[in-house]
């Protein structure tokens, strides 16, 4: 108990400021020649010729294919690698991750990864150690000021603490950038024997990798991002060495054989760096939010993408599909929806049912919207956490056969002309309080063939949600499983939900935390 007390003395010493550490600055990394001269810059000057957009993309829905992408393209990058994220966990396919960061810094490849300080799961030794290399630099994004008991902060300053730097971004050599949903973990990549997340990334070359990697260079150099060497923590140190040796020792895990396998085999960058990738070429739209939100009041919108993305919104005349994990859409989102619906339109949205949901906070917000928006029209659907289909698939990939999925893609599709990727969920947390990024494609091509593959998928893995007309019904719903369209199966209650949890999400829908959800 004294050393408690001792923590909270320290702690309101320092609460206006980041404690640092004397004696230790950030190495100055080399600067990069004209990316435009490297293998993937060469290969994608062929990739432009004669082709009608200013950017190239392809998406990654497959987590095998999406973590090897991101392995070969560290592998074909001959001078920067600049990966920022929100989640870096500390498990096989994160070792792995950094293990492939590591080998590019040892070729002469520019490492910089930027990390928001509440998602590197305490692995402050590693990133340490990892920056004893003359090619790597690490930095944290809005830091904790308590090093040895972060969460304390939450109790002192919550209001600065609790917004977060949520984008995902990868960048190899300026040249090929990776933005999505998926942050850096086994369950973001079809590795987790537990539960696995549905997601959604796209690949992008041209002018979209240019303006990630300006959108990565302005968080990058924000007051905000911190090196981790600047960070005082008195910590028992690891080595260089020791790391190098223990990251390499990975590749020869059981775990690790899918994803090395799949690398031999994936011909992805290959192709690109050859210019001979089946791409989408399109006009685009990079948006994210200024790292200012973060230090601004709420009220503040200016540099938010939630603006730009609700002038996009009034357009909406055919057709709009909404994939979003965790979905609030307030009193506000509803009206819209149901605008759209009165003017012709045709609104579908998926989302997570309560026991694919691993947020039951969340659940209990998106609950109360769940009859408005069915009254309004709007054709709603929740994940199945334990589809027949996704098992299957993992399988027969060589990946555990996990007892539980959950939906984390963030995709809009308006009217099968424009596609929206990124990180940005349809809840008040992501609008209004951490950073997102994502990107607007206008190819009419590749929404169609999105939204053909959405609308087949969902019977196959999702409840469609309709009002009840059972006298008993407590929750005045019905959830039904269309998979066999011969033998619908009807629920009156949370599939596949026990009672604990739906005791949770009711009671949790009485609390006032919408606007933090």
């Amino acid at each position: 108990m004294h050393h408690y007390f001792a923590q909270l003395l320290s702690l309101s010493t320092r609460l206006f400021g980041f404690p640092r550490a004397a004696n230790k600055p950030e190495p100055v990394p080399f600067e990069p020649k004209d990316s435009k001269y490297t293998r993937l810059g060469q290969g994608i000057i062929k990739e432009a010729e004669n082709q009608q957009g200013s950017s190239g993309f392809y998406l990654l829905s497959n987590g095998l294919d999406a973590f090897v992408t991101r392995l070969s393209l560290m592998e074909a990058a001959d001078q920067t690698l600049d990966v920022q994220y929100y989640l870096f966990h500390k498990d096989v396919t994160a070792k792995l991750f950094t293990h492939y960061l590591v080998r590019a810094a040892d070729r002469g490849v520019r490492v910089r990864i930027l990390l928001d300080d509440f998602g590197h799961y305490g692995q402050e030794r590693l990133l340490r150690a990892l920056v004893e290399h003359p090619n790597i630099s690490i930095r944290l994004f809005n830091p904790f000021a308590n090093r040895k008991l972060p969460y304390l902060d939450f109790i002192t300053r919550f209001s600065k603490v609790q917004r977060r730097m949520h984008n995902k971004s990868f960048i190899a050599d300026n040249q090929a950038a990776i933005i999505g949903g998926r942050n850096i973990g086994n369950a973001y990549f079809a590795a987790d024997t537990y539960a696995n997340f549905t997601d959604l990334d796209v690949l992008g070359i041209g002018q979209f990798a240019a303006e990630v990697t300006t959108a990565f260079e302005l968080y990058w150099e924000h007051s905000l991002s911190v090196p981790v060497q600047a960070l005082q923590r008195r910590t028992l140190k690891l080595s260089l060495a020791g790391v190098r040796r223990k990251l390499a020792r990975r590749r020869h895990y059981k775990s690790s054989r899918a994803y090395l396998s799949r690398l031999a085999d994936l011909t992805l960058v290959e192709k690109l760096k050859n210019g001979e990738l089946a791409l989408y070429w399109a006009d685009s739209q990079l948006m994210y939010d200024h790292p200012d939100k973060l230090l601004n009041d709420c009220a503040d919108t200016r540099g938010h993408l939630a603006p730009t993305l609700d002038c996009l919104w009034q357009d909406v005349s055919q057709e709009a599909l909404l994939v979003s994990p965790y979905f609030i859409p307030g009193d506000d989102g509803v009206a819209t929806f149901a605008d759209w619906i009165a003017k012709g339109a045709k609104v579908t949205v998926l989302t997570n049912s309560l026991a694919a949901n691993d947020v039951p906070l969340v659940h209990a917000g998106y609950a109360r919207y769940r009859q408005p928006l069915l009254s309004a029209g709007v054709q709603l659907w929740e994940l199945q956490p334990s589809s027949k289909k996704l098992r299957r698939s993992r399988r027969s990939r060589g990946l555990p056969s996990s007892s539980k999925a959950s939906l984390h893609a963030k995709t809009l599709i308006f009217d099968r002309k424009t596609l929206f990727v990124g990180s940005l969920n349809l809840d008040p947390r992501s609008l209004n309080l951490n950073t997102e990024i994502g990107v607007l494609i206008h190819s009419k091509a590749m929404a169609e063939f999105a939204s053909e593959i959405f609308l087949a998928e969902l019977p196959e893995h999702a409840w469609r949600l309709k009002m009840s007309k059972e006298a008993g019904s407590r929750t005045g719903l019905e959830w039904l499983d269309e998979s066999e369209p011969e033998a619908i199966q009807r629920y009156q209650h949370e599939p596949e939900a026990s009672r604990w949890s739906r005791f949770r999400a009711w009671a949790f829908g009485y609390l006032p935390l919408e606007s933090l959800l």
